[in-house]
Order: structure tokens, then sequence, then C-alpha cells
């Protein structure tokens, strides 16, 4: 593979991101504000708890305008807030967005919107509004960023609590969603990668763009069942900080055993973070490395899950 450079290891914090300073953030507001939620708020209007999310696309935006071509990136928005609220046991059913930019490009607003639109489908939701910012001064001449606004309700009145022996099942990410792209971004600069090439290493077919555009997976339709008809007692989304990162905040406090070797990391995701010159705890702690979602279920209704969903897998157990 050409453009591999010296084998000096790169890190997220050297890319401009640090997990622990945003962490150390959160854990603040948490004191500050005492109905922050794990993955999204849950609060009551009147009689009815409803669940909030908000969430954006981050940097992959940046490889979005390289490649001049939006579809998907919609798909990444609605993603990340839907998955967060079926984590917490909601399903989705409004969302807004916000699209920050200047000038604005009619062409690319359009086609951001027109996927968010078709996402907002996919998961049985509707966009009910928004704002359209124009920012000089702000926002740098040529870009944009987007942010979402998800609401749901709870997919079932009460879910079960969390014991020792419910097992944790994986479903595997589409790819790397939309976490850790400034890292990737600083990957294909220093290796000198070319985006628009097609390296064997990483895929026969599909260019190094195409790879990393690859929009991030809806797991709502899928989620309600599990919830609903095999008894799910909550989600985690795995983000930004990993498995590691996101997997404590749907225990409870309880401790899990994960079988690691039932991760099914794509061998793309693999090479790249290799040959990127990435580490690999490094890795563990920026990308979802293949697992997507996770759901806690009853060990009485996991061979259920596994014959229903052919892609679902053993991540481990609760101890």
């Amino acid at each position: 593979m050409e453009g591999i450079g010296d084998n000096r290891r790169i890190t997220y914090e050297e890319a401009g991101v640090s997990i622990d300073r945003a962490d150390s953030l959160v854990e603040w507001l948490k004191k500050k504000s005492k109905i922050i939620g794990s993955f999204s708020a849950t609060v009551k209007l009147g009689k009815q708890r409803v669940l909030l999310s908000t969430d954006g696309v981050g940097t992959k935006i940046l490889l979005y305008i390289k490649a001049g071509k939006f579809k998907g990136l919609g798909q990444d928005l609605v993603g990340m807030v839907s998955n967060d609220i079926l984590a917490d046991g909601g399903r989705m059913v409004y969302f807004l967005d916000y699209f920050a930019t200047f000038p604005l490009n009619e062409d690319w607003a359009k086609e951001v919107l027109e996927d968010i639109i078709y996402a907002c489908k996919k998961v049985g939701a509707k966009l009910v509004g928004g704002e359209t910012a124009e920012l000089p001064n702000l926002i740098e001449k040529n870009t944009f960023d987007v942010a979402g606004f998800g609401v749901g309700i709870p997919i079932k009145g009460r879910f079960g609590r969390i014991k020792s022996g419910d097992v944790l099942i994986g479903f595997p990410s589409s790819g790397f969603h939309s976490n850790g792209y400034s890292l990737i971004r600083r990957v294909l600069e220093e290796k000198k990668f070319d985006p628009f090439k097609v390296y064997p290493e990483l895929d026969e077919k599909r260019t190094l763009i195409e790879i990393l555009l690859t929009p991030t997976r809806l797991y709502q339709r899928d989620g309600i069942k599990i919830f609903l008809k095999f008894g799910a007692k909550r989600g985690a989304h795995i983000t930004g900080g990993g498995l590691m990162g996101n997997l404590p905040r749907a225990l409870g406090g309880m401790k899990a055993k994960i079988y690691w070797e039932n991760i099914p990391t794509p061998q793309y995701m693999k090479n790249f973070i290799k040959l990127g010159g990435i580490d690999e705890g490094e890795a563990w702690k920026v990308f979802n490395m293949g697992v997507g979602f996770v759901f806690i279920v009853p060990r009485r209704n996991v061979e259920r899950v596994l014959a229903k969903f052919k892609d679902a897998f053993i991540l481990g157990e609760v101890l």
C-alpha cells in the first residue's frame, strides 16, 4: 500500500480531539443538571414521558465536501440521534435539523435535507422543522455544519432490571459510522493516502472515500422488535469512546464479561488502523471496531434473537 510514511503512532488528541476533556465536561454538567440521561434525556410532559437527544456528524462532513456529494450525510445525522434514543428504550418520532453555513449553497442544503427526510422515513419518524443559518466570520467559507434534535417516546411502559446472567447481544456497525473522523483525516493527511483510490488491502472495489462515507446504520426498526418481543432491558449505542466508553452507560453500575473473540471487526477497519499508524489500544477508545449497537437481553430469549437477526452475535454477559 502506497503512502504509508513512517511508523510513528497517531493519536486522537494529536488530531485535536480529547475524549478525556469531553468526559470531564459531561461529569461537570451532570452535577449541575440532575436530569442528564445516559444516551438521551428522559423528561415528563404532563403524563407523557418523552426522550430527547441531540447530536451532529462531526468532521466527517469535510470528507463529504471533498467528495462533492452528500448522500448518506442525512442518515448519519438521523442515525446518531435515533440510535441514542433507542439505547434508552425509545423510538424517535420527530426530528429537527440545524444547518449552519457560509455562504448558503442551496444544492448542498437540498441534498442533505432530502437525505434527512429519507432517513427519517426509514426509522418511522417525521422531519417537523429546523433552522438554516448563514454565518459569515463564524463558519469557514464553503463549509457547513449540521446538528439534529430528536423527540422520542418509550417503546414500552416498563423495562426489566438488569441482573447477573443477562446477555449482551451485539449488532455490527456499517463502518466507522460518524466517530473518529478527525483522527481518520489526520491519517489521510500524514500518510498521504489518496481518498479516491482503491486500496486492495482495504477493499477490492470501493475507493477509500467510499469506505469512509458509508452512512451510520439505523437500528431503530429492529430495536423496537427486540425491546417488545424479546424483552431487551437497555441498549448501548457505540459511538465516540468506543465499546468500553459507551457500554457502562447502559449497565447501570453492573459489570460485564466481554467475549472479545466474537467481535466482527471488518478487515478493512483493522488494516486502516494498522497501516494508518494508529495504536490498537487507541483505536478501541476511538472507533466502534465493528460493534454499532448492543442490547441487554434476558438469557432465556437469546436464541430467539439470534435466530431472528442473522447478523446478531453474543458479545458478553452481565456478571
